[in-house]
């Protein structure tokens, strides 16, 4: 089983090696026709997977971790494919859900074929450092792929968003020479009974409940104010320094994430979350408060915590995940962040289209910033 361990290295890098990430929203408010429309097609993004989230935990429990992993890249290849074609928001709306669909098919999956592989070998003590390090994975092909787009910029943005197809249908293959993990087993329940009981377990563990909210709000409004970010770094640097700015994040986000191992096992996750998200909240703040040449600088250093808060926020959610709901309950996580993420980037947009850019970034910030009191009451005994 340790043989899925090493493909997933692969795997996390194919999936996110994306050429157009850097300029996703400049792309899609060219076609779309402005900010908050370009937004709102990342929220039709989050809403579809948040919809499908726990229908799609509920089918890798039933069908299995590999095949859910080998649709959700085919989904993605699609999605590109759409992307890249499109003239119109016509075809942008058949792409965000695409989209969509492959982020919840990897939501709560991924995470399950690695700690029942590692279960399944005995080694689930170790979740913490692999987790850690083949997310590290998807850092380093989004940095290394906004790297290669400085380059390639001058072929347009469309041809960005079609060669980036290959990299998905190459990670079906890899999907697909994996082995199933027999950890999980089932017992025949009907979707809805165990899905009732999944939802029953996280109702009667109010700590695992808090931390669901926490990194709900947390994620969901800082995942969709860092793609929003990009435009805002667009209207302080030169274009060509955006993939450049991309590129830094990245890279400090791979080093986050490979060291996030280590650095639990010496601090605990608890503690290290709480830093973490303090960290992040303070950089961005600082930086949206200043607007200047600068701003990038400490925006981009609080990827160097991303991986820290990531990896401890999962080693606290999978310790208290059951195996049989393993995958619905981590849909059930994701399904709420989807949510906030979806309300966000739309409040995102609108308020960037009539008061600038970085008011649509402060209230990411300030959004984001409401999951700290939560961890600090959650965790307030680590300290």
């Amino acid at each position: 089983m340790l043989r899925n361990i090493r493909l997933l290295y692969i795997h996390n890098f194919l999936t996110d090696f994306r050429l157009h990430s850097a300029f996703l929203v400049i792309y899609l408010a060219q076609i779309s026709g402005s900010y908050t429309s370009a937004m709102a097609i990342l929220a039709l993004e989050t809403v579809t997977s948040a919809v499908m989230d726990i229908p799609t935990g509920i089918f890798s429990d039933k069908i299995g971790r590999k095949y859910t992993l080998a649709l959700g890249s085919a989904c993605a290849a699609l999605a590109l494919a759409c992307y890249g074609l499109a003239h119109s928001i016509g075809l942008l709306l058949v792409a965000a859900p695409l989209h969509g669909l492959s982020m919840c098919l990897f939501n709560g999956n991924n995470d399950a074929m690695l700690y029942e592989s590692l279960k399944a070998a005995g080694k689930e003590n170790r979740f913490h450092h692999d987790q850690g390090r083949t997310s590290s994975m998807f850092q380093l092909a989004l940095g290394l792929s906004a790297l290669c787009a400085s380059f390639l910029t001058n072929h347009g943005l469309r041809f960005l968003f079609i060669v980036g197809v290959i990299p998905q249908i190459l990670a079906v293959l890899v999907s697909l020479l994996m082995k199933e993990p027999r950890v999980h087993m089932h017992k025949g329940k009907d979707n809805l009974v165990h899905l009732k009981t999944a939802l029953a377990k996280l109702a009667r563990n109010p700590n695992l409940l808090l931390l669901v909210i926490g990194q709900a709000i947390s994620w969901g409004a800082g995942e969709s104010n860092f793609n929003f970010k990009l435009a805002f770094v667009n209207g302080l640097w030169p274009s060509w320094a955006v993939a450049l700015f991309k590129a830094s994040n990245h890279v400090l986000g791979f080093l986050s994430f490979w060291l996030a191992g280590p650095l639990i096992d010496r601090l605990k996750a608890a503690r290290l979350l709480m830093i973490a998200e303090a960290y992040i909240f303070l950089s961005q703040a600082v930086a949206v408060f200043m607007s200047n040449v600068f701003s990038p600088v400490l925006l981009a250093s609080g990827s160097g915590f991303f991986g820290l808060f990531m990896v401890s926020r999962d080693q606290l959610l999978q310790k208290h995940f059951s195996d049989e709901q393993r995958a619905t309950m981590g849909s059930i996580a994701s399904f709420t962040g989807s949510i906030v993420f979806a309300c966000a980037a739309f409040g995102i947009g609108l308020i960037a289209d009539h008061f600038g850019l970085a008011a649509g970034v402060g209230f990411g910030v300030s959004l984001s910033a409401l999951a700290l009191p939560i961890y600090i009451w959650l965790f307030r005994k680590n300290f």
